[in-house]
């Protein structure tokens, strides 16, 4: 006698291998399919696409051109002031103080392997000169490099001091580098009237190819540095002196964007003369 299935017991199938089972179809709606991306979409994405790169590629430029080219341009330039002033007196004999302050105001090193200076002692005298005769004057001075002036003239322009900030070649200023650096000298006053302090200095923003700076002083009593190149270098030959006229060194001048300056600062040496203001700072 066989006992009836519960209720509660579902029923029992054969089970078939997964192997002899019949392929199963799935059936997938419309709905659940991908969307396709129209043509106007694609041709926006591409469009802005494009644009970041372009904009990318502007702003590396831009970077670049400013930060780097511009920079490696621009000739080199530094900023020297000098003061000249009195401080204290002993009779006739004026104890000066001559200051050089120098700044790197570039964005860029600044290589600066000569620094030097001169002071001079003035002796005027009063002249009456009338119009024609200093219209003659000028025109006959118009090419020398000194100033005409109608009612004093010069007597004395004397070299009373000389002196080297720097003659080191290896000797250069980071951007925004300051320095201060003194002299003290004595200045007979009854015998000028004014003393100028007149100061050079030669830049560069490469000095690798220089070996070494040699002195010498001009007919005039002044200094004059000269510079020596490495054997290696093709401006490698006799000493080159800071001027104009020696085609090598007025190549490596160029090729390093380097440049020689000046810069002067007067005081006077009259009893009771107002004390100098302070120099004007430059722009670079």
């Amino acid at each position: 006698m066989q006992t009836p299935p519960s209720p509660a017991d579902p029923p029992s199938f054969p089970q078939q291998p997964y192997a002899d089972r019949p392929p199963q179809r799935i059936v997938v709606s419309p709905s659940a399919a991908p969307p396709r991306r129209s043509s106007a979409r694609v041709v926006r994405d591409i469009v802005q696409a494009f644009a970041l790169i372009v904009a990318a590629m502007w702003g590396a430029y831009t970077f670049i051109y400013r930060e780097i080219v511009i920079p490696a341009r621009r000739p080199a330039a530094l900023v020297v002031t000098p003061t000249l002033e009195a401080i204290g007196r002993r009779g006739d004999t004026v104890l000066a103080r001559a200051t050089f302050q120098i700044v790197n105001r570039s964005d860029t090193k600044v290589y600066a392997p000569a620094i030097w200076y001169a002071v001079r002692g003035l002796k005027l005298e009063p002249v009456a000169t009338d119009d024609s005769t200093y219209l003659r004057q000028n025109r006959e001075n118009a090419q020398l490099p000194y100033a005409t002036t109608r009612f004093s003239q010069f007597t004395a322009v004397e070299v009373i001091g000389l002196g080297k900030v720097n003659s080191e070649v290896e000797y250069w200023f980071e951007p925004q580098q300051e320095q201060r650096v003194e002299q003290i000298l004595y200045i007979p006053a009854d015998r000028y009237d004014a003393a100028q302090l007149q100061v050079q200095y030669l830049i560069a923003k490469d000095v690798h190819e220089v070996k070494e700076i040699r002195w010498r002083t001009t007919d005039e009593g002044d200094l004059e540095p000269r510079l020596v190149f490495a054997a290696e270098s093709p401006y490698a030959g006799a000493a080159a002196a800071l001027s104009d006229t020696v085609p090598r060194y007025v190549r490596w001048l160029r090729a390093n964007q380097g440049g020689v300056s000046y810069v002067t600062a007067t005081m006077s040496l009259w009893r009771g003369a107002p004390a100098a203001a302070p120099a004007p700072q430059p722009a670079p």
